[in-house]
């Protein structure tokens, strides 16, 4: 770096340690008193009526202050489940089988890989594999977030593959 250069970066420094003195900072006292003014509004309640009612309906500090309580947020079901469990180790555990018995059988002369795209070597299969199953294991959570019943599309066609694969290889075992 040479004189000039060093001389810039300094003076860029010191500039911005100028432009942003935290002792210049201003705290906008009015609209953070408009802000809590406006939050006070939205839970108190319209009428006097709604603060009887609300006293009947709940005891306490709350009540007698003149606050409604928000209602309780629905629950949502659970994302990951026994049945999620269920189906994606079942798919990880056919995936795995598919692959062993596909390579006893090739190491045996009896069929080679069908699968064009599949690797021929073992540790190839295995990552090939655990990608796809963990990417359908993604997609199956995404959608089981969301609420939706095509979670279990995902993990049920990567069973049925692999189940054909599996009785594939012990048919030409």
């Amino acid at each position: 770096m040479n004189i000039i250069q060093g001389a810039m970066l300094g003076l860029a420094i010191t500039m911005s340690c100028f432009a942003c003195s935290a002792q210049d900072t201003m705290i906008p006292m009015k609209q953070i008193a408009r802000d809590a003014q406006l939050s006070a509004r939205a839970t108190l309640p319209a009428n006097e009526a709604a603060i009887g009612r609300t006293s009947e309906a709940f005891s306490g500090a709350y009540a007698s202050s003149g606050f409604v309580l928000p209602p309780p947020a629905a629950k949502s079901p659970r994302t990951v489940s026994t049945g999620f469990f269920l189906l994606n180790g079942l798919h990880l555990g056919m995936a795995v089988f598919d692959i062993e018995m596909t390579q006893h059988c090739i190491a045996n002369g009896h069929c080679v890989e069908g699968n064009p795209l599949m690797p021929a070597s073992h540790a190839g299969q295995l990552g090939v594999n655990f990608a796809l199953v963990s990417y359908s294991t993604f997609i199956s959570y995404r959608l089981k977030k969301r609420e939706s019943k095509l979670w279990v599309l995902s993990p049920i066609v990567g069973i049925s593959a692999h189940t054909i694969g599996v009785a594939s290889g012990i048919r030409n075992r």
